[in-house]
């Protein structure tokens, strides 16, 4: 597996904003959304391969419970996801799985968390085959106007999952974007009784690395 970075940090978006988390950060990514807040990971050549041997030590000198596969984009390494999580369960981690929803892998994390991209690649099949698992889910969408939030909106009623699991949130790569996409995005949540999605990354280290 290609690791741009492992860190430790709080987690920034969705139901588990703040807990404190270890994070295991791929390199590579199958699509290329100019709002990434990681951009510096979408290349497989922005990382070393690790073996998961080693990627477990990482974790095991950290005493924390969650850990969050992130990228990038995780479903690019489907057999050493599948490994990655074994090994994390055998630990009694809590595992967080954040991925496009573009790619199925059949793994066992604590919490599924789906940002599918509304115009990049949205792939209903996918997003439904990766609702049906037996574990928390959420969904996360980055809007960028009026007119996107509803179309979230639309699209998600296609979908099984509690509302208080879906999230809007502000299309921004930096802390200034952010705060003028909830100057609007959080009236439209209000108004349309659907949850506000954070990105404490943003907020509070502008996206620098390691954070």
């Amino acid at each position: 597996m290609i690791i741009n970075e492992m860190f430790l940090s709080v987690q920034g978006e969705g139901i588990y904003t703040g807990i404190p988390s270890m994070f295991i950060r791929v390199a590579g990514c199958n699509l290329d959304c100019p709002w990434c807040d990681s951009a510096y990971a979408k290349s497989q050549e922005d990382g070393n391969e690790m073996p998961i041997s080693s990627i477990v030590d990482e974790v095991q000198k950290y005493d924390v419970e969650h850990v969050v596969i992130t990228g990038g984009e995780p479903t690019i390494y489907p057999e050493e996801l599948k490994v990655l999580c074994n090994e994390l369960n055998s630990l009694n981690k809590k595992i967080t799985i954040e991925t496009n929803s573009t790619i199925f892998v059949d793994c066992n994390p604590h919490l599924l968390s789906l940002s599918p991209k509304l115009y990049q690649c949205w792939e209903e099949e996918i997003i439904k085959k990766n609702l049906s698992k037996k574990c928390k889910k959420q969904i996360k969408i980055v809007v960028g106007s009026i007119e996107e939030a509803l179309d979230a909106l639309k699209r998600i009623e296609n979908f099984d999952i509690e509302k208080e699991n879906i999230f809007l949130m502000p299309n921004a790569a930096t802390r200034e974007k952010h705060i003028r996409g909830a100057a609007w995005l959080v009236p439209f949540c209000c108004n349309n009784n659907v949850r506000f999605g954070g990105r404490l990354q943003t907020l509070l280290w502008n996206s620098e690395h390691g954070k």
